[in-house]
């Protein structure tokens, strides 16, 4: 096993944290592992990155479900618009970008905009991460029509990310139901897991016809390898300052933005 493998299975382990402790952020790092590290395309990746969220974010969300800690009102609230803009944007405009196409005498692939749209979803995770230790010093409001819109308008932004780029949205999950709906930081982390999991397995079935292409070796010892982090990260989630962590994680994420970013341009000018 090469290298780059070992690696990409070692940060499996980081992705399950990430996720056990806040949440979010973890499932944003899984479209680049599998597509630097084990070397799958772009648009096949999402897939893969949408499975392994879909199995992480249920488990995770078994026991707040079963034990009452997910308010599965408010949920709907979020889910339901957040489902439309998934399928939506699996089935029509995924697949509504060329595989090639060409502005000026530059030729730009789908694989190529899919990086560049995912770099700057991590930059924005990676800021909102860092400002939301201040934004969730907030106490509790009471629901209005403002607030439904807002959580509303919320879903389907994240259902739009979960369907270009594979990534969960926990970022805007879990602020959204803090500042708009009041919920506490760890009822909405419960929640936020629960809504990944949901919109990743609904992502995942609206293309399913494309699941032959998965390496399910790899696929399967990867996810497995987050279920694990999954666990250490729910263990310690009330023994750590969880907003703090994601402040400095927010950083972690930014660096491998502008390297994704960087990556991306150098490759799109010497094309």
């Amino acid at each position: 096993m090469e290298l780059l493998f070992i690696i990409g299975f070692l940060l499996a382990i980081l992705v399950g944290l990430s996720m056990g402790l806040m949440g979010s952020g973890g499932s944003i790092l899984t479209l680049p592992i599998f597509v630097y590290l084990f070397h799958i395309e772009p648009q096949y990746a999402l897939d893969y990155s949408l499975f392994s969220i879909g199995v992480l974010a249920l488990i995770g969300s078994v026991e707040p479900v079963t034990k009452g800690k997910v308010d599965l009102k408010t949920t709907a609230i979020f889910l339901i618009p957040s489902l439309v803009s998934v399928y939506l944007t699996k089935r029509h405009l995924l697949t509504a970008i060329p595989a090639q196409f060409h502005i000026a005498e530059l030729s730009i692939s789908r694989n190529h905009v899919i990086m560049l749209l995912f770099s700057f979803v991590i930059l924005v995770s990676a800021l909102a991460m860092i400002r939301r230790r201040k934004q969730l010093e907030v106490s509790a409001v009471m629901l209005h029509i403002s607030q439904v819109l807002k959580i509303i308008t919320a879903g389907l932004l994240v259902g739009i990310m979960t369907g270009l780029v594979g990534a969960g949205g926990g970022f805007i999950i879990v602020p959204s139901l803090v500042l708009l709906l009041g919920i506490p930081l760890k009822q909405a982390i419960a929640t936020s897991l629960f809504i990944i999991g949901l919109n990743a397995s609904f992502g995942l079935g609206a293309n399913y016809q494309l699941l032959n292409h998965m390496n399910w070796p790899i696929l399967l010892i990867f996810t497995l390898i987050t279920l694990i982090g999954l666990q250490i990260g729910s263990k310690w989630k009330d023994r750590l300052e969880v907003v703090r962590l994601q402040g400095l994680f927010g950083y972690f994420l930014m660096s491998i933005g502008i390297l994704i970013l960087t990556f991306e341009v150098i490759q799109f000018v010497n094309h």
